[in-house]
Parts: structure tokens; sequence; C-alpha cells
């Protein structure tokens, strides 16, 4: 093994590590020192046969092979193509490097850097395997793949312990990626101290490793990050979009072995494909929407339409786009996007959404533009992926681009999203390199948690500045989160470029609802107000199933009333969704009660709507079911605001009761009127809700980068004292635990929970399409109900699947799954 040299040009961990500014890195000169004499073949991985037998090694994957041109920084051809009977280690290399080369601009200093880091990740991160005890292990299990991830054998921390030996200094980051590239990022305390996981005795590697040619480098480059004042938290997390190049091209190495047919279908994408969907999209709102001609709304869709065109020519960075319901939203935000994709050569759009009832929405709308370039490339050019994805909807290779987000267009939820960004498990973190210059729209940006905007913000100004990424911050109700007095941790207005031009004008021309204030209303007032507009449609949205149950149940005596809540599984929702709808085409008389489930993003419209007491955000997105699509005209849609005595806000939902009080004793003080849905009044919330939130944690209440001993602290200049695995079991964007239980509702319902009681008793395993659809029939209940509930329900599959027994006595036909009577339970409140 080649020495390491006494001179490693890095500045002592005492001193901050200098971020900008510095040369361009010099390319590590890799040697292999060539064996003496023969060695044995060191393998990655064995095979298994149908038959469930061993093949012979001459059929495993080799760990290294010799004859490589990434081995000297030059192209080969084995690794690019997977070659299964290629060196695992090379092919790691080569897949980690491009993918960190591809996270910076081609050929800049930064690329180059980051290559360097993902092809030393790779080379590196599993030496362990040539320990001849691993190499014995390998040859006497059938599925030993199996146990490399579960940790039953460490194969790992040998390569970080190495890293840390050659580069005393920046050799720590290297060693976070290396050691948890199957168990997943740990903290630094569990690692580094001695007696620690680096400190302990690994099995010797290094003779067979130096036979095989393993390569050492003599330099490390500096990590690419761009900004001198980025803190210890922005290189945390840049590490973990090296660790992402890390796991997926391991992932996608092991899969090109012993899933042959996996990587047949991860078929490239044509180089020109976001030029395509460009001029698909523009010719689609052509063809639909044609010229605006002189109705007032069309033109000022256009004039979103021809905004969003102009912004796109502007550098990558922050973008808000503020626009009302019905404003033409989403189709130009995703103009907006490929223009700006195409312009900069960016990656992918990714659509960030913080409801799941917004997503099929907006992904069916995405995918009826693309459908015929779907079609010709036999594949889905968008990819939707979060926990409510129909199964009918999904292919082997839209689950396969869904493990990696390997596709032109993703839609995702803030959950999938934002935890992902702070996750540490390797599963999760896999897709995070996609990211990286990407342009993500996050819309509806007002249901980001107060609690956790520090974090999210300095994520979203490290993909921003450090990643290439641009963010557009898009809603009907734009949230105050820029830095100013009172709120230091936003984001910096001039980093933030407004699309809209006119934004006042553009909210005036869309308006198509007046508002008023109805103040506190009991049941016995507020009925007999609702029945006046039950004629010809309206809807009620109150705060908790509790409420919404009991006001359900006092209309259905006196006109046609239906019920949507989180009581009711998915599939129960879409279908009473459907049937309002239906109704409401038919011109019948339909009062719809439902909670907040049915705000954001949901594509029904009613002249008149009741919203209960809340922050004036959620107020502005009942107003968005009113009038929606200006079908009144020239008439106005009526919304009322109300105070119900006989359904108070539950004392646990302390950030309700607090938001519901700053519309009440602030905003309702010195607006009134359609002033309640403006552009004033609702900033003037925002910076009231998002101050008061922060005055006590700064807007970080799980110390994920501030506070008391944060995860990642921005001043330290400890490599050693990163928290990834603290931080992912801290973030969390929906924090309640709830526990789900299977609803057999309806012919399909039923007929899933057969299938699974007959799996318990043939002592069959559930496949993929299981838990699938098992999630269209699921309701989500929280502890104290569990125990409740337990008595009633059937286990199944290892516990994976609660089934509700006899549920013509525990689901109601129309409220959904019934509940124990608890007077002020917090948990009724549906998010």
């Amino acid at each position: 093994m080649a020495p390491v040299p006494s001179q490693l040009h890095f500045p002592p961990l005492a001193d901050p590590i200098p971020i900008a500014n510095h040369s361009p890195p010099a390319l590590p000169r890799i040697i292999a020192a060539r064996p003496h004499c023969p060695t044995p073949m060191a393998f990655a991985h064995s095979l298994t046969r149908p038959d469930g037998s061993l093949a012979p090694p001459s059929e495993w994957e080799p760990l290294f092979s010799e004859d490589c041109g990434t081995l000297h920084g030059k192209p080969c051809r084995a690794c690019a193509n997977l070659d299964p009977h290629h060196g695992h280690l090379n092919k790691v290399a080569f897949l980690s490097g491009e993918f960190a080369a591809r996270m910076f601009p081609p050929g800049s200093p930064d690329a180059v850097s980051a290559r360097e880091w993902g092809r030393l990740a790779g080379w590196w991160h599993d030496l362990g395997k040539f320990a001849p005890e691993w190499q014995a292990y390998l040859k006497t299990k059938a599925d030993p793949h199996a146990d490399e991830i579960s940790g039953k054998v460490d194969h790992s921390t040998a390569g970080a312990k190495h890293s840390r030996e050659q580069f005393p200094h920046l050799g720590p980051l290297l060693a976070y990626l290396i050691a948890g590239h199957h168990a997943g990022l740990d903290d630094g305390v569990n690692l580094f101290p001695p007696g620690m996981r680096l400190g302990k005795t690994v099995k010797e590697w290094r003779d067979w490793a130096s036979s095989a040619g393993a390569p050492l480098v003599r330099e490390l480059p500096l990590p690419p990050l761009k900004r001198a004042q980025a803190g210890n938290d922005a290189m945390a997390f840049m590490l973990r979009f090296f660790f992402s190049c890390l796991v997926d091209a391991d992932y996608l190495a092991t899969e090109s072995f012993m899933e042959t047919a996996k990587r047949h279908q991860r078929k490239p994408w044509p180089r020109v494909i976001l030029e395509r969907m460009t001029g698909i999209l523009e010719d689609y709102m052509v063809f639909e929407f044609g010229t605006p001609g002189d109705d007032p709304v069309n033109l000022a869709r256009d004039s979103v339409r021809i905004d969003c065109l102009h912004a796109a020519e502007c550098q990558p960075g922050f973008f808000s786009l503020t626009v009302p319901t019905g404003g033409g939203k989403t189709l130009s935000s995703l103009l907006f996007a490929l223009r700006h994709a195409l312009q900069h050569g960016l990656s992918r759009v990714i659509l960030v959404i913080p409801f799941t009832s917004i997503i099929k929405q907006n992904a069916d709308i995405f995918r009826k533009v693309f459908a015929p370039l779907s079609k010709e490339l036999d594949r889905d050019v968008v990819i939707e992926h979060h926990s409510k994805f129909d199964p009918a909807r999904e292919t082997e290779s839209n689950r396969l681009a869904a493990e990696n987000w390997d596709a032109p267009i993703i839609v995702t939820t803030n959950v999938q999203f934002f935890e992902s960004l702070f996750a540490n498990r390797s599963s999760a973190c896999r897709k995070l390199h996609r990211i990286a210059r990407s342009v993500l729209i996050f819309d509806e940006v007002q249901a980001l948690p107060s609690g956790l905007l520090n974090p999210i913000i300095r994520g979203l100004r490290c993909l921003v500045h450090d990643l290439g990424a641009t963010a557009v911050l898009c809603t009907a109700t734009q949230p105050a989160i820029e830095k100013r007095t009172g709120f230091p941790v936003g984001i910096p207005g001039e980093e933030i470029t407004e699309i809209i031009q006119d934004r006042a004008r553009l909210f005036d021309t869309l308006e198509r609802v007046s508002c008023a204030n109805l103040g506190a209303l009991s049941d016995e007032q507020l009925i007999p107000h609702i029945l006046c507009y039950a004629a010809n449609g309206c809807l009620v949205i109150v705060n908790t199933t509790k409420a919404a149950q009991s006001i359900h149940q006092q209309l259905s005596l006196k006109t046609c009333a239906l019920h949507l809540s989180a009581r009711m599984c998915p599939r129960h929702v879409m279908l009473v969704l459907a049937r309002a709808k239906r109704l409401r085409k038919q011109g019948q008389p339909v009062v719809l009660v439902a909670t907040q489930i049915i705000e954001a993003g949901v594509d029904i419209s009613f002249p008149v709507v009741y919203r209960a007491e809340c922050g004036l955000d959620s107020f502005a997105q009942a107003a968005g079911r009113c009038n929606r699509n200006g079908e009144l005209h020239p008439d106005k849609g009526r919304v009322f605001l109300f105070q119900p005595t006989d359904h108070p806000i539950p004392k646990g939902l302390t950030e309700l009761a607090a938001n519901a009080a700053i519309t009440r004793n602030h905003i309702s003080q010195h607006y009134s009127g359609n002033d309640l849905h403006s552009l004033a009044a609702i900033r003037a919330y925002f910076e009231h809700a998002i101050w008061q939130a922060g005055l006590s944690t700064r807007w970080d209440k799980h110390h994920i980068v501030s506070n008391d001993r944060p995860c990642f602290a921005p001043e330290s200049k400890t490599l050693t004292a990163y928290a990834f695995k603290t931080a992912a079991e801290r973030f969390r964007l929906i924090e309640s635990d709830t526990h789900s239980v299977l609803i057999p509702w309806g012919t399909k319902g039923r007929k899933l929970a057969e299938e699974i009681r007959a799996l318990k008793r043939q002592n069959r395993n559930p496949n993929r399409s299981h838990y699938r659809r098992a999630q269209q029939f699921a309701v989500q209940v929280y502890d104290h109900e569990w125990k409740q509930l337990k008595p009633s329900l059937s286990f199944h599959c290892d516990d994976a699947f609660a089934i509700l027994e006899h549920p013509e006595n525990g689901y109601h036909p129309d409220t959904g799954l019934k509940r124990p009577d608890a007077p002020d339970d917090p948990n009724a409140f549906c998010l």
C-alpha cells in the first residue's frame, strides 16, 4: 500500500474550512498497486439460481476489476453499461462520481471536485469485503445481500476507518457516507469517539485489497460549497447528497447483477425530453384555452402565462408565484418550470404538494397533457411518489422511477420531500441527488409548519445556492417568509423574484366571492342559515370530525347532506366527492359538510361556502371552493366565516387555536367583509402567525439547526459532531403517530380483506399490490383510539394489516369509522 503523504493541504479542525473562492481542485492522483503474485479473486455478490441453489463462483459478481478506465479517471464501457461481470467497486465508483458531478454545472470546478468525492466513496464503500472471512461467509449463504441490508454483516466499517486514516481532516466526511451505506447515516457520536464504531477492530482486508489493486488517492478536494458563510449545517446537507449518490449507485450496480430484468427497464431519457415536453405543453395550452378574447378571466389567465414565460429567462434562484384560485396556476407554473429548465440546463421538474388530496388532480392534468409522449416512449414522463398512489396506475417502469426519481416530472408531497431531505436511511436518501439542478415548485406553501421553518428554509437555501436548484413558492395565499425584523430566519427579500408583475390587478380581476363574518353562532342559529342556501348547493367546513358528523346529522333531516372527513377511507372520499359534483352539475340541492380535508386544491365549486373559525390562510383556501370557475358571472359567490359555539376548537389543537385567535383578534379588527380576502390581510396574518409561532423556538422546535444542542450547528467547526440519525428522528411534518385500520368497504374493499385473510391461512406474504390497494381502504387512528379498537380488529401477515371485522357495525355508510365519544378530543381534527 502506498504511504500516506505527510503533508495534506487542509486546515486543522479547529479552524473554519474555507468554502468559497478556492482555486479549482486538482484531480486526485489514483494509484493501483500491482500484485506481485496471483491472489484469489474477491467477490461482491453471489448468485442464487431459480431453484434456490447457489451458482458456482464463475457466475458471481467480482468485487474489483483491475482492467478498468474508471480506476485511472478515464472512460470505461463496462462501468457505463453496468456489466454484471465487471467489478462492483468499479461500477459504484463510476456511477457515484457521475451522479455527484451532475449536481453541478458541467465542466465546472465544483463538478470536478464532486466527481472525486463520489468516486472515492464508491471505491472504498465495500473494502471490508476483501477480508477472507467475508469471502468465506459469501460462499456459505444463498442470500448474503439480505444480511448486508439488515446490518447483520459488517463490511462498511473497514472503508470508513480507512478514509479517516488516509485523510485525518476531511476523511471523517467520507466515513459518514461509507459507514452508513446500508444502515443509514449515523450520528458522529456513535462513529468517532474511542470505543465507538470506528474504534473497533475489523477483519484484515488490506493484503487482498492491495493485491487486487485497491485505489489510493493522495489528495481530497474541498467539498463544493459556494457560500463563504455557508455554515457547518450546509456542509452536512451537502454530505447527505453525496450519500445519495453513493447509495443510488450501489443499489443500481447491485440490481444490474442480481435483477438483470430491471436493468433493462431503466432506459435513459432522450436528451431532448424537456424540449419536447415544453413544446407539447405550449401546444396544449393554445388548443385548450385558445385566444383569451375579451373575457376578463381568460385575459387574467393569459397574463399569468405570459409573466411565467418572461420570468423563465431569469437566473436560477427563488421565485414567488402568487396567483388566486382560477388563475391557471397549475399549468402556467409548469410552463415556467420547463422553459426555465431548458434555458439553464436543469434536469427535471419536481412539484411538491402538501396534501395527497391535490396530488391526483394535478398529476392527472399533467398526465393528460403528456399522454401522447408517454405512449410513444412506452413509459410515464410524470411520476407520482406518495403514500396513496392508485395501484391501478402503477407499472414496473414508474415504480422503478419512483425509487430514485429518474423522470422528467415528479409529483410528490411535502412529507415525502422534506422528510427525505433530513432523512438518514439509504432508501429515503437515494433520490436526493436528483433534486440538485432541478426546478422545484412548492404548491400551497402556506401549509409549511411554522415550527420547522428554520431547517426547511436553510435546506431550501442550500438547494438553491449550493446545488443549483430553482425554488418556486407558489400559492394563492403567499406567506410572508421573507427575512425581516422579527423573522430573522427567512429568505432575504432580494433573493426572491416575483413572477407576477401586477398582483393587485390580478387579484381584483379574479375576485369571484364576497366575504362576511357572521360571528358566534350556535347550531340552532347556523342550521337555518345554511338551509336558506341549500337549494342551490353549499359547502360547510368545520374543524373536527365530531362537529362535521353532528352538523351533517342535523342537516340530513331537512335536505340532501353529504359528509366528508378523514374518518372515511380514501376510496369512500373519492366516491362522495364524485356524487357531490354530479348533484351540483344536475342542479340538485346538496350540502356538503366537510373537515379541512376538502380545502387545498380539491376541484369542486359551490355558490356558498361556510368556514368555521380558523387561520386566515384556511379561510382563503375555503373561499377557493366558492364560484371557483366564475360560473356565477356576473354575480359573486358568498363566503361566511363563523365561530361555532357548540363546537369550540379542542384545547389540544394549540396551533389552530392560535391562528384562529390571530384572525379574530388582529385581522378582523382591521379588515372586514371582502377585505378579509385581500393580499394585505393575508400578508398581515402570516406575519402575525409566523412570528408568534417562533417566539420561543426560533422556528426550530426540534433543534435541528438552532437552539440548545442542535443536530447541525451552523457555527460549529467540528466535522465529527453531525447528528444525522437524530435529525431524521426529530424532523416530522406530521408528528402524531397513527395506526392504519383496513376497512372492508364496498366490493373491492371486501375482496381485498378476504385476500389478506387467505394469505394468513396459507402462510404466504403479501405483495406490493396488496399494500398499495390497502391504502385506498385505510383509515388512520391515533394511539388512544387504537387501543379501544383492537378488540374489533383482526391482525394478519405479521400485523401488517389490521382489518375491521363487522364493518356493518363499526363503519357508518355516510360518516365512516365510528369512534368512542371523546369530548374535546384533539385528535378529532382532520389534517
